[in-house]
């Protein structure tokens, strides 16, 4: 394929010997908008979970079961396919010293520490995205608002849920929580957003302080003055682009981050002058206790998929 031609004609600029290129984009979500599939477009393969390790020489395609065949009918021709977890990278490329490169906006430290574990490999990040070179296209075509679901419909308002956050950022004695994860703040806020295709997500990140008010970071695009008005004012909007800026001006903070959806460049810009406290987001642990509200809504969608399932 010329896209993989012209990746690696890049490695030399940049002293790689190969480039890893994941599914996801920087939100980390199960569902990535088109602009951002650059899986897709350096290998045609369009499950919804792989990455792929193009070296000088050879195309490695890495999917879980569900997609073994898929892949080797998409783009067998240009990769050779493995499924994990039989196959991982530390163990398909053991004993090959080799310089991979990554976009450390979208690698956690978690994910390539249990896919490349006890090998040679150096894994060198790369704060340009090597496909964003090759690949011309317009991001940021979904500007759809986000929006509020009403306080009866979520079954708790936004003020308890902030209550029950603040007890769990002060037990983990940290000064801030850092949410990454785009549907925990939309729990959180009892916020929506048409980010992706199948899931109402309003992707976008956040810091929760121990006092609780939260710092959101979002495409300013998508927010309505109306939106604004009903927020509390606690909440602060800035675009996503001030994130690296505020994050650099924290000192001396403790800082809970999401050991799965954390980047490793945040992570980094976080942990240069505070402290990380590495750890599960808290907020999954609270929006899986289900109110009734949530628990009766929970009946309801079972039915309306059920009935969908059966009528095709």
């Amino acid at each position: 394929m010329e896209k993989i031609k012209k990746l690696k004609k890049i490695f030399k600029q940049f002293n790689l010997d190969g480039y890893i290129v994941p599914k996801n984009n920087s939100f980390f979500g199960e569902y990535v908008p088109v602009a951002d599939d650059n899986l897709k477009y350096i290998s045609n393969f369009t499950g919804s979970a792989g990455f792929a390790i193009i070296l000088k020489n050879k195309n490695l395609m890495f999917v879980d079961g569900r997609y073994t065949t898929q892949a080797t009918i998409q783009c067998g021709k240009n990769y050779k396919i493995f499924t994990i977890p039989k196959d991982y990278p530390f163990n398909v490329l053991n004993n090959k010293n080799l310089n991979l490169g990554f976009d450390p906006r979208l690698h956690t430290e978690n994910s390539l520490n249990r896919l490349f574990k006890n090998s040679f490999i150096k894994l060198k990040p790369i704060n340009e995205n090597l496909i964003d070179l090759i690949w011309v296209r317009k991001k940021d075509l979904n500007i759809k608002p986000f929006y509020l679901i009403k306080d009866i419909d979520a079954g708790e308002k936004f003020e308890n849920k902030l209550s029950k956050l603040k007890k769990k950022i002060e037990l983990n004695k940290a000064d801030f929580l850092f949410t990454t994860a785009s549907e925990n703040i939309a729990w959180l806020l009892n916020i929506r957003g048409c980010d992706t295709d199948y899931s109402p997500l309003p992707n976008s990140h956040a810091f929760i302080d121990k006092n609780k008010n939260v710092v959101l970071f979002c495409n300013l695009k998508k927010i309505k003055k109306s939106l604004k008005a009903k927020l509390n004012k606690t909440i602060k909007i800035y675009d996503l682009n001030q994130l690296p800026a505020f994050i650099a001006n924290l000192f001396n903070k403790k800082i809970l981050v999401d050991i799965l959806t954390c980047s490793i460049f945040f992570k980094t810009l976080i942990s240069k002058n505070n402290l990380v406290i590495e750890k599960q987001d808290p907020i999954y642990f609270l929006k899986s206790l289900k109110n009734k509200t949530e628990i009766k809504n929970s009946i309801k969608s079972h039915i309306y998929d059920g009935a969908a399932l059966t009528k095709f």
